[in-house]
């Protein structure tokens, strides 16, 4: 996928291949970095186990934070811009992220919060699902829910590759949408100002993609 996006851009293939290694690199190492801080009394009497990231473990905000940090840093050594490589590598995020939600469907984790009858709409969008213990109860379908919004960037992203807008409209959508989905995950506490660690972190992706998005348009206001 980011090898034909990235061909209209006239990216070498070479490109794009390094490009997505160093967004997978750093997605990695922050990601699995943040969940091991976020859970570090559990890693600071197994410390080996936070090396372990194969076993599962990763921060969602990290691995987006990492993966753009990624790409920033090869272009910077590269010398190129980073905003056509962002751009093709934007609608295969969004296809990764669809892929996280559905393995979390069947893994339990990111599970909904329980629901009963009488809740109306939060029951008619609720399923018998288990949770990362593996205990089944009537929830929120939120990894569905998550699923079905990313199939919803994966097009608004593809879209708009053809203004050269993908990244920061699928930055912003992502962000959005899992800010609006923390709010009906079990697992999401407040942390601040009656919101979670997943809000502010959505918070603040969201305010570096409305920033891409402006930079992105004055770049291509300008001669």
């Amino acid at each position: 996928m980011a090898a034909c996006l990235g061909r209209r851009r006239g990216l070498p293939l070479l490109t794009l291949l390094d490009g997505g290694l160093a967004a997978a690199a750093g997605g990695l190492l922050l990601g699995r970095a943040l969940y091991v801080g976020a859970n570090w009394p559990y890693f600071q009497e197994q410390p080996w186990a936070a090396w372990a990231f194969w076993r599962g473990g990763l921060a969602a905000a990290g691995l987006v934070a990492g993966g753009i940090a990624g790409v920033l840093l090869f272009c910077c050594l590269r010398r190129c811009d980073p905003r056509p490589l962002l751009d093709a590598l934007a609608p295969g995020a969004a296809l990764l992220a669809l892929a996280a939600w559905l393995g979390c469907l069947q893994a339990g984790c990111a599970c909904g919060i329980e629901t009963w009858p009488e809740q109306g709409w939060r029951w008619a969008l609720s399923a018998d699902l288990p949770d990362l213990y593996g205990l089944r109860a009537p929830r929120l379908a939120v990894q569905a829910l998550g699923a079905l919004w990313s199939a919803v960037t994966l097009t608004a992203a593809l879209v708009a590759s053809r203004k050269r807008l993908a990244f920061p409209l699928w930055l912003l959508l992502y962000s959005v949408g899992d800010g609006g989905l923390a709010f009906l995950r079990a697992d999401a506490r407040p942390l601040a100002l009656g919101l979670s660690a997943l809000h502010w972190a959505d918070l603040t992706l969201s305010a570096a993609a409305l920033a891409a998005l402006w930079l992105w348009r004055r770049h291509r206001r300008d001669p």
